[in-house]
């Protein structure tokens, strides 16, 4: 791994995260933040042998409700499998942000109990590194990263098209997306996708040297929450819809 690191406030973050450019210069880097350390690097659908079984099932299924509910019915393969994963359904699609912040905000500002006393963690990628080493996406310009539609590389990883074979075994890739909606720009939203193997990430051979990761303790999450409310990172500005208006209306309450 490139560089770990224990953080306790934004302060540290902002250092270690300076640290980090020192030794991997002008590359791009996505973060990703976990509210326990228990957590792994893998796309919902991965962590549940059944929805990956099923995973024609449930795009059939979805489809087959969702109509009627979209003025604009989504256009390609594509499209549906975003709005999937927008409504929680489980995907091989795994969120990633350009944003730090972004990632500390989801890392600390998880309240299910069972998570509350676990340490949190922040993940650091390499995209361009990882895709050219580990995928082997070899584009014309190094640092180009594959876009869902555009990039034929990623026609292999569509639903649709492994339901037609079983054979193929691809590594997970690094890509982005057309910004379709509110939640993904307002994340700055950006994504890993897998094929069949389902190890985590950071698991596969030769993948660990396009890492980072920082550690935060959990006594630190609620300080660091506060920081965030500051600096106005908060719900209503990373999920900017009527469900987080209507919360952030309640907080008026308490």
């Amino acid at each position: 791994m490139i560089l770990e690191q224990s953080v306790s406030n934004i302060g540290e973050l902002i250092s270690g995260l300076a640290e980090l450019t020192a030794i991997i210069g002008d590359e791009v880097v996505w973060f990703r933040g976990h509210s326990s350390d228990q957590f792994q690097l893998l796309p919902s659908i991965a962590r549940d042998a059944v929805a990956l079984q099923r995973e024609s099932l449930l795009s059939k299924r979805f489809k087959q409700n969702a109509h009627p509910f979209r003025q604009v019915p989504p256009q390609n393969e594509w499209e549906w499998l975003f709005l999937m994963q927008h409504f929680g359904v489980p995907t091989r699609v795994l969120d990633w942000t350009e944003s730090p912040l972004v990632a500390l905000y989801f890392a600390v500002s998880d309240d299910d109990q069972r998570y509350l006393a676990d340490d949190a963690h922040i993940w650091v990628l390499l995209p361009a590194k990882f895709n050219f080493e580990i995928p082997r996406f070899r584009p014309a310009v190094q640092i180009d990263i594959p876009s869902f539609g555009v990039d034929p590389f990623l026609e292999d990883y569509k639903p649709d098209v492994m339901a037609l074979e079983l054979m193929s075994n691809r590594l997970p890739v690094a890509a982005i997306a057309h910004r379709q909606n509110e939640r993904i720009m307002a994340q700055l939203g950006v994504f890993t996708i897998m094929h069949r193997d389902a190890t985590p990430l950071d698991k596969i051979a030769g993948a660990a040297a396009f890492f980072a990761r920082f550690t935060i303790p959990a006594a630190a999450k609620s300080g660091i929450k506060s920081e965030l409310k500051s600096l106005r990172i908060t719900r209503m500005t990373l999920f900017p819809e009527l469900s987080s208006v209507a919360a952030i209306t309640k907080e008026a309450l308490l």
